[in-house]
């Protein structure tokens, strides 16, 4: 049984990586998805892509450091298709040639990573609750990172904006359960996203596998399939949490691997 059935969910940065595999699980779960994307061109390709194959998809423009356009992808979704069931805020990033550790890192470079990756997540949550209020039901899903968690040599203002977002995750689960709305998180560990191996070289990714507990990266449909999950009826007694997907690396004691060949 398909778990998203006329269910209308708004997904930011879905032209690619997690948001696309996202939009494409969605879809073929029978929801109805409204790809959000700073790329519109490519959005619209993609939206156009999944109509050929008979699924609901439309495209809207998003830039996550304007506050405006927060509001207008919530509206555009209503004017699409009537509704708005679930808001999957997946946009975000960082510049690790700007971002690296607190001594070196481009101060300047602060501003526009809280926006893009925290406060682009609230304003898109605060145009989105007041319809999720009066239908008295929601899911909103924040996609966050297990560099929220866990400290790193370099990504510090990333680190930090996504230790806000799993938080904003307890937030809002906790002011608007009483309207029957849900809000959960998924922190990934390394995903094989087009970023991730354009910025990762063969040997950096090893090293990656090499602490996982598991004997392989997650990929993007890895994580679409976990937000399916938090996004449906078979999640409907969970919310506030921050599910960790990144492969046991982070369950463990590092030493473990060297200790135990």
């Amino acid at each position: 049984m398909k778990k998203l059935v006329n269910k209308v969910a708004l997904i930011t940065g879905a032209s690619s990586g997690i948001g696309k595999a996202v939009a494409e699980r969605f879809v073929k779960e029978g929801a109805k998805v409204v790809i959000a994307d700073r790329d519109y061109e490519k959005a619209c390709k993609f939206a156009s892509s999944l109509r050929d194959n008979q699924y609901h998809a439309e495209a809207v423009e998003f830039e996550a450091q304007d506050l405006h356009s927060a509001a207008k992808i919530v509206d555009k979704s209503i004017e699409f298709f009537g509704s708005i069931d679930c808001l999957v805020n997946n946009v975000g990033g960082s510049n690790l040639s700007k971002d690296k550790n607190v001594e070196e890192l481009d101060i300047k470079y602060f501003d526009e990573v809280l926006h893009v990756n925290l406060r682009s997540m609230i304003a898109t949550a605060q145009a989105a609750l007041p319809y999720m209020k009066s239908s008295r039901q929601g899911t909103i899903v924040n996609v966050a990172s297990i560099g929220g968690m866990l400290g790193d040599f370099r990504g510090t203002l990333y680190g930090i904006s996504k230790a806000g977002v799993i938080n904003l995750t307890r937030y809002i689960a906790t002011q608007y359960g009483q309207y029957g709305i849900r809000c959960n998180g998924v922190a990934p560990g390394l995903v094989l996203t087009p970023a991730a191996i354009n910025n990762l070289s063969a040997s950096e990714r090893e090293i990656f596998l090499k602490y996982n507990t598991l004997p392989y990266a997650g990929s993007p449909e890895d994580i679409a399939g976990i937000i399916t999950f938090l996004a449906s009826e078979d999640a409907r007694y969970l919310s506030g949490q921050t599910i960790i997907a990144d492969g046991g690396m982070s369950c463990h004691n590092p030493t473990v691997k060297d200790i135990s060949e």
